[in-house]
C-alpha cells in the first residue's frame, strides 16, 4: 500500500512539474475584421500624429531669429 502512494504521489509531481514546464503557450485570436481594422486604423493614425509632433516641434523656438513669432 506504501508503494502504491508514493507511486501515485511521484506520477502527480511529475505530471505537475511537466506541465508547468510545457513550453504551451494560448494566443488568443478571434477578433472581429472591424476590431482589427479599427486597431490597425488606430496604430497608423498614432504612427502619423508622433511624425507630425516631431516635424512641427521646431517650427516656432523663441531663440531661433528665423522664427516667426
Amino acid at each position: 500500500m506504501t508503494y502504491l502512494l508514493v507511486a501515485v504521489l511521484a506520477l502527480s509531481a511529475g505530471w505537475c512539474w511537466g506541465h508547468s514546464t510545457a513550453r504551451v503557450r494560448y494566443a488568443f485570436i478571434g477578433g472581429t475584421r472591424e476590431q482589427d481594422r479599427a486597431a490597425i486604423r488606430a496604430a497608423i493614425q498614432a504612427e502619423i500624429d508622433q511624425r507630425f509632433k516631431e516635424l512641427t516641434a521646431d517650427l516656432d523656438r523663441p531663440d531661433d531669429p528665423w522664427s516667426s513669432t
